[in-house]
């Protein structure tokens, strides 16, 4: 009997010594590890949601090429309403070839004539207002582009943020899974104690099962990072860009800026009709309809005048010959092409019936997953509210009871084990719930966009 608690002694001090040693030696190597990551710390940019979103929509290349191709349609437009430019002319007309002699023929004379032709109806006008309607489109491309980065940033910084929450609460549980180790180790330790050598392999295992999961989420984290690194982050291009790492700044759970309150079905389509794409297909449908007018302006004659100035010289006498002058206007007759006329404006007709039906199309796709969005909303609350509700209370209650029924000998320690990690995956499972409703929130504040600039609140 001493013998065997004199070894439990020894087996007890000595699990205490290594544990000691091997916790310094931790301590050092992570004093190490974080003195190596300062500088990488000192350049990391602490970014919110919101923060986030600002920045990525500040600095995209894309909004800046596309506010450069606006300028250079807007100038097209402006040049062309002008008129074609002028032809001048100038010859010598009927010079004799025998002499080569200026003043030996009457007919023999130095013109000078300018020609301006005149484009059928309003062509001119109308071919300045289909200019103009294409730049009107890239403000709304712009739009939809804000939009789309507002929701792709979003989603990438949420699922970073799930990771992390997930972290915290793996290293929580860490923490009483630890506890829970030293008491298996303790009791398996005393010699009164009723712990079983499975008992202590079991809660060692469950603690490295945890590291492997941390090192997991963290792994999952950094590739979320990365992904969003390349809308904050400067390009390799640039430069001035430094190495720099993304640091999520939160308090408490993001809020967002949409809600899912049900509009009425004319107020949904009235508020779906200003969304940016839905704007870009009632411009590119005014484009077309320009397109038709100006293909109408084909059966309208085109006009050309032309004045002409002849310089005469002196005759074989000496006498002064008058100078001729002239005037011509010419006139297109669409005989020959009034098929081909016919054929243009059938299509431009076609082209405008063809994005009435597209606008239909993208109305339609809004609405139906402006549906979906709402219903997924409406059921992931009643998911969170039954998790914080009922089924978390029940999770502890069930692991609380037993460790009640361990601690007094009366339960199986697979069963602690099992009920501690049915908790901590309902906790991140409660966890991604919310945050697949904030992504919910994120695509549902897609679909409401608006005008100008779409703004987190």
């Amino acid at each position: 009997m001493a013998k065997n608690n004199f070894l439990a002694f020894c087996h007890l001090l000595q699990s205490v010594y290594c544990r000691q040693f091997l916790i310094g030696k931790t301590n050092r190597i992570a004093s190490v590890f974080l003195l190596s990551l300062l500088p990488f710390v000192a350049s990391a940019e602490v970014l919110s949601l919101q923060q986030a979103v600002e920045k990525a929509v500040s600095q995209d290349d894309w909004l800046i090429s596309s506010q450069q191709k606006e300028n250079a349609i807007r100038a097209l437009s402006q040049g062309m309403t002008a008129l074609p430019d002028p032809k001048i002319n100038v010859g010598l007309l009927n010079m004799p070839t025998d002499s080569f002699d200026f003043n030996q023929e009457a007919m023999t004379q130095f013109n000078v004539s300018v020609s301006q032709m005149f484009p059928a109806g309003d062509t001119l006008r109308l071919t300045g207002e289909k200019y103009a309607a294409q730049g009107d489109q890239m403000p709304l491309m712009r739009d939809n582009r804000r939009a789309m980065l507002a929701m792709e940033v979003s989603n990438l910084w949420l699922t970073a943020y799930s990771y992390e929450e997930s972290i915290k609460l793996v290293k929580q549980n860490r923490t009483l899974f630890e506890q829970l180790h030293e008491v298996v180790e303790s009791s398996y330790s005393s010699a009164y104690g009723r712990a079983k050598q499975q008992d202590l392999v079991r809660s060692e295992l469950e603690l490295i099962k945890l590291d492997h999961r941390l090192t997991q989420l963290r792994q999952s984290k950094e590739n979320a990072l990365k992904k969003l690194s390349q809308y904050i982050l400067p390009t390799m291009t640039d430069p001035n860009a430094s190495d720099q790492n993304i640091t999520l700044k939160t308090t408490g759970e993001p809020i967002f800026l949409a809600q899912s309150n049900i509009l009425p079905p004319n107020s949904l389509a009235a508020r779906l009709s200003q969304h940016p794409l839905v704007r870009i297909v009632d411009v590119q449908s005014n484009t077309a309809q320009i397109d038709k007018a100006i293909a109408e302006q084909k059966y309208k004659p085109e006009w050309g005048v032309t004045l002409g100035y002849g310089y005469r010289g002196d005759d074989l006498s000496g006498k002064d010959r008058a100078d001729l002058a002239s005037i011509a206007v010419s006139v297109s007759v669409p005989i020959f092409s009034s098929s081909r006329q016919d054929a243009q404006v059938k299509a431009a007709s076609l082209q405008v019936e063809s994005f009435l039906s597209e606008k239909h199309l993208v109305l339609n796709e809004f609405m139906a997953k402006y549906r979906v969005l709402t219903s997924d909303i409406t059921l992931l609350d009643q998911r969170i509210r039954l998790y914080q509700t009922k089924l978390l209370p029940s999770y502890r209650e069930s692991a609380q009871a037993m460790l009640n029924a361990y601690t007094s000998n009366d339960g199986v320690f697979s069963d602690v084990v099992q009920a501690r990690i049915a908790t901590l995956n309902a906790h991140i499972e409660l966890l991604n719930i919310r945050i697949e409703r904030f992504k919910r929130l994120a695509e549902l504040n897609y679909v409401m966009a608006q005008g100008e600039e779409v703004k987190l609140k």
